[in-house]
């Protein structure tokens, strides 16, 4: 047990576990450097979950007077979107993420104990964290599909009739109250269930990992600074050198992860909302399992790129500090005091990460949760309006 632990706890072992069930490899190991190295799997999942997504958009426009269903699709239809969009943007930018993994990984390879430590512990600490998550994903895949075969197969033991029960509120254009339709129709929810779960965890797993290495990087600078014991120009160089080339890190994982955050902080408030009104208006058919574990799946993911913005941005603002304080500014002459002041000034800028329109952190979070509950109020405005009608 511990051994196995111990595998999935190692570095990037969620990650390449959930690309690789969708054709993907983080690190290829092919000439071409293919990160996509089975097409064909990719195809199916992403045509099988798209034609999920024209069934749930037929279903809203069907039954758009039921705003209590309607918003239960809309919940199924807005993470199939998310999910789509996410993998279309990370397989267009795969080549620029696979190099940006390798340069968070560089400088840790031949470094001292000290500095190897701060590596494993960040990435232990990341790793845990992803696969927690991913047992969350997995749960709600499971329960999504496993609670209505359950139930099917219950009233089919129970009264001797095939009634099919079903999560989707979809609109099918083919019958399913026949057994056999039935069971293939289950098949092509399990390609659509684990694309939402694979491509749910990896993409999300991914940003956090490169939180925790950029984390790993402003704490080995200030294990570099501390060892400083004669802060002259030549032997702050090489200092002011790896924090320039740790800003330029930063920059590179914005841009890359810009397009995914955006779709994120887009849909996210619907998506919230969706979940909300499962739990203000509920009905009959109701699967709580599914969402009891959607609900934290969602949850986890405001927490993951919010916070995790923020602990990018404290760790850049604690080395900016401890540069400061670990600095003889009273002991240095006055040339060495104006020659420390153009990195000094850059070290003590904030560091921001966006996604265009909106900027990552704590008051976004506040932003989205406001927002969701707006949508709230207005779908239970149209419920009442459409009841009295």
């Amino acid at each position: 047990m511990s051994k196995l632990l111990a595998v999935c706890l190692s570095n990037l072992w969620t990650q390449r576990f959930t690309f690789g069930r969708m054709g993907l490899e983080l690190r290829p190991r092919n000439r071409m450097g293919r990160i996509l190295y089975s097409p064909f799997i990719y195809i199916i999942m992403v045509v099988a979950t798209s034609f999920e997504f024209c069934t749930v958009c037929a279903f809203i426009v069907e039954h758009r007077s039921d705003i209590v269903i309607c918003s239960e699709a809309l919940m199924h239809g807005v993470q199939m979107i998310s999910s789509i969009l996410k993998m279309t943007i990370f397989v267009y930018k795969s080549q620029e993420l696979v190099q940006l993994i390798e340069l968070i990984e560089q400088p840790f390879v031949k470094e001292t104990e000290v500095e190897q430590n701060l590596w494993h512990l960040q990435n232990r600490r990341g790793q845990l964290l992803a696969f927690i998550y991913f047992m969350m994903c997995a749960g709600t895949s499971v329960s999504f599909l496993l609670m209505p075969v359950t139930m099917t197969m219950w009233h089919y033991y129970s009264h001797g009739l095939f009634e099919p029960s079903s999560s989707f509120r979809v609109s099918l254009p083919y019958d399913v109250s026949q057994p056999y339709i039935y069971v293939l129709d289950c098949f092509l929810m399990m390609f659509v269930l684990t694309f939402f779960c694979c491509s749910t965890t990896a993409v999300d797993t991914l940003y956090g990992w490169f939180v925790f290495g950029l984390t790993a990087h402003y704490r080995r600078l200030g294990v570099h600074l501390e060892r400083i014991e004669d802060f002259r120009g030549e032997l702050l160089k090489p200092i002011f050198h790896e924090h320039a080339h740790l800003l330029g890190l930063v920059q590179r994982f914005d841009v890359a992860f810009r397009d995914i955050a955006f779709v994120e902080v887009l849909l996210i408030c619907v998506l919230y909302c969706s979940v909300i009104c499962q739990y203000i208006m509920p009905h009959v058919n109701q699967n709580f399992a599914f969402l009891g574990f959607f609900s934290m799946v969602v949850t986890t993911q405001l927490c993951i790129y919010g916070f995790g913005a923020e602990q990018v941005r404290h760790e850049a603002d604690q080395f900016a500090l401890k540069l400061y304080q670990q600095l003889p500014w009273h002991s240095l002459k006055a040339k060495e005091r104006r020659l420390l002041l153009l990195p000094m000034q850059r070290a003590q800028k904030e560091t921001i990460l966006g996604a265009y329109f909106f900027l990552l952190g704590r008051p976004l979070l506040v932003w989205i949760f406001r927002t969701a509950g707006s949508f709230t109020t207005l779908l239970n405005a149209l419920r009442a309006q459409y009841e009295k009608a």
